[in-house]
């Protein structure tokens, strides 16, 4: 048995929205503390692991831990209808369905088939960062607006008293720049650079309407880590670095 309720169904929206994007298909662990989904795209560019706690749900129970198979575009499209409704998740064990009810002046009911999906555990690098610094995610979300408009990729660079984000293109350059003073933490044991595609970049930063804040781990042509959090909620990135031609 498992049922959750979410009054207020942003944080859930805005959570696969920027997953499903980059991953079609994965196996959600429901335990006693929550959700979490942990997965790598098909081109194995991009690592996604998203967790949303039982607090930040209204209503969460669940018999016993359990994995369901769901296949991330078709929940995104449904969820997608939701609007401003309340959000009813419950587990059809019997048909093998999650169904999704939308609550308001009406209530609307999804049935949506639950998939196989590999249970293999994801072996997660263990990379040292020597930079690591915590924005506000509108900073890190206008700056990838902002460097879609000259190129397909972006540059994230750190030295001991900026972050630059900086993109260039046949179309022009354009760089932000973000002093030490401005972030919310700043720790930097020495410069680095690297180089990232844009594609990802842009459906990392929807995690940016449900984030209080966002870390960046940073280091020189290795993956850069992403963490967007809020207090009941955790949705972290690593993406392959792009490499830099000559």
């Amino acid at each position: 048995m498992f049922k959750a309720r979410l009054a207020d169904p942003k944080i859930l929206k805005y959570s696969i929205d920027a997953v499903s994007n980059m991953i079609d298909e994965a196996g959600v662990s429901v335990t006693k503390d929550g959700l979490r989904l942990k997965a790598m795209d098909p081109a194995h560019v991009a690592l996604v692991d998203l967790e949303l706690k039982k607090e930040a749900f209204d209503e969460f129970e669940v018999e016993e831990p359990l994995v369901l198979g769901i296949d991330l575009e078709r929940l995104n499209t449904i969820l997608k209808r939701a609007g401003t409704d309340q959000i009813l998740i419950q587990l059809d064990s019997e048909n093998n369905v999650l169904k999704i009810r939308f609550k308001n002046s009406s209530t609307r009911t999804f049935d949506l088939p639950l998939i196989e999906v590999s249970e293999e555990e994801l072996k997660v690098p263990n990379l040292d960062f020597p930079s690591q610094i915590e924005i506000p995610p509108k900073i890190l979300s206008e700056s990838i607006k902002d460097a879609e408009i000259v190129s397909d990729h972006v540059t994230l660079m750190v030295d001991e008293e900026n972050l630059f984000i900086s993109a260039k293109g046949d179309l022009g350059n354009v760089e932000v720049k973000v002093p030490k003073d401005e972030a919310k933490s700043f720790e930097v044991s020495k410069s680095c650079r690297s180089m990232f595609s844009l594609e990802y970049l842009k459906d990392m930063i929807k995690a940016s309407d449900i984030a209080d804040s966002v870390k960046i781990y940073l280091g020189d042509n290795i993956p850069v880590r992403m963490d967007f959090t809020t207090e009941n909620a955790r949705l972290s990135f690593l993406l392959a670095p792009r490499i830099e031609s000559e």
